[in-house]
């Protein structure tokens, strides 16, 4: 009786000192442990009206923080963003904005408070949401990953540059 349990222990210290214990099969390329994560662009949207083509960050930020409130054709901005605690709008926090969630929103409540901002952005749950909301607000501009995008909004270029260029700067990383 002692031989097989004396086996069981060989194989499962074996298997612990591989590493090779709890650990599923990898099929394909031994090195994909080692590759970065993949990501996912971010696509900025806006009415299908909006006359806008291409947006710099830098005017991209200043939309977001409010700074400018107006399009070119002197429509108001409305910003939609995704609920607290979505990818979505982590990313575009943490990217555009460059704030924590608990920053966003003490920027926001100061604007309102002191008068600068009229208006905060518009939180919606869904992609769906986003995409409805900006469809029948002219003035809208939101995000949503670009396999979530339709054509009932258009997708506007950032820095010249597609959602999908390896330049690229608005990304969402996919688990």
């Amino acid at each position: 009786m002692s031989r097989p349990i004396t086996a069981k222990v060989a194989v499962l210290t074996l298997l612990l000192w591989t590493g090779a214990a709890g650990q599923p099969a990898r099929p394909g390329n031994p090195d994909e442990s080692t590759s970065t994560p993949q990501e996912e662009p971010l696509a900025i949207i806006v009415n299908r009206k909006n006359p806008i083509e291409n947006i710099t960050f830098d005017d991209l930020r200043k939309l977001c923080l409010a700074e400018r409130k107006h399009w070119a054709d002197g429509r108001k901005v409305t910003l939609a963003l995704r609920e607290p605690g979505q990818a979505e709008r982590a990313a575009v926090l943490n990217q555009i904005y460059r704030m924590s969630e608990s920053e966003f929103t003490r920027h926001f409540l100061q604007g309102s408070f002191t008068g600068e901002l009229k208006t905060t952005p518009k939180e919606l749950a869904t992609a769906n949401g986003v995409r409805r909301f900006i469809f029948n607000v002219p003035g809208a501009i939101g995000f949503a990953r670009v396999s979530e995008v339709d054509d009932s909004v258009k997708v506007i270029r950032l820095d010249g540059h597609a959602a999908g260029d390896p330049e690229y700067k608005l990304k969402l990383p996919v688990p």
